[in-house]
């Protein structure tokens, strides 16, 4: 087993320089967080926050929640695999013109609480008011050499995200909790860790049943990680990839190296490894 170690811990070093492009770390600066400030209170605008009321939505004053916001996007971007967030601007020595460094700003669009109201007991008649939030922002990274827009995205944290609490700033520390899960889950799948089936582990019969991959704790990876498994081709210099299995691993053995159990596809697996055909994989959380 020491022998085996031994010679896949050589084989993953071979590959590190490939390995540390392959999932290199982005580092985002994030720099302001836009929104619409509140018109002047004229007669219409009452009539339409005591309509708003009235319906059980409540808009709240968004500067109010700014930093509230920003701290959520920082800490969203921060937890990724891939992405490192830092707080405000580079200095111009620092930005790098390999796409490894990038800008994030945000427009925070709506903030608000749908409240409603709840019989406790209904001999005594008691009620309560329960309160929802609602959040919409757009999150844009550009380019710090260029400073071209590379995504926008606009993540909503609706209803159906979050449960009834008592109060409106519950509510709101809820959707801010959810809008930060919906931040990191998102830019764990549009910059995924990748990493290849460096050799095949136990098998039974025609299905591979482990295998050993290039991927490690300094990575972040971790015990019980989901990773899709495809076979890479290139066709008429074009890169082609057919999904045939899901793997987890179980063991981290090393900074670039670890033991998976194949979940799914171990047939296809195993044949692909036997013609030498390259196999890669893919986070899928």
């Amino acid at each position: 087993m020491k022998k085996i170690i031994t010679c896949l811990l050589a084989l993953a070093l071979t590959s590190t320089v490939w390995a540390q492009e392959r999932n290199r770390i982005i580092t985002v600066a994030i720099t302001d967080v836009s929104y619409h400030k509140q018109e002047k209170t004229t007669v219409s605008s009452v009539l339409g926050a005591l309509l708003d009321a009235s319906a059980g939505q409540v808009t709240i004053d968004k500067g109010k929640y700014v930093d509230a916001v920003r701290a959520r996007i920082i800490g969203g971007i921060s937890k990724t695999y891939r992405l490192r967030s830092i707080d405000g601007q580079y200095k111009p020595e620092e930005v790098k013109d390999d796409g490894s460094t990038l800008y994030a700003d945000a427009t925070l669009t709506n903030i608000s609480t749908t409240q409603k109201e709840e019989v406790v007991n209904t001999e005594k008649k008691t009620k309560r008011i329960l309160y929802k939030a609602q959040i919409s922002v757009t999150v844009h990274l550009k380019d710090a050499a260029t400073d071209k827009v590379v995504n926008s995205t606009t993540f909503n944290i609706s209803d159906y995200d979050c449960s009834w609490v008592e109060t409106a700033e519950g509510a709101i520390t809820n959707a801010l909790e959810r809008l930060q899960r919906n931040i990191r889950n998102y830019y764990d799948k549009k910059y995924p860790l990748r990493a290849s089936i460096i050799e095949g582990a136990s098998e039974k019969k025609d299905k591979q049943k482990e295998v050993y991959i290039d991927l490690g704790s300094a990575d972040r990876a971790f015990v019980g990680m989901h990773l899709a498994v495809r076979i890479q081709k290139t066709i008429a210099g074009k890169d082609a990839s057919k999904e045939v299995g899901k793997i987890k691993i179980t063991e981290l053995l090393g900074d670039d190296i670890s033991l998976c159990k194949v979940q799914k596809g171990g047939a296809e697996i195993k044949e692909a490894l036997e013609k030498g055909e390259n196999v890669v994989v893919v986070s899928l959380e």
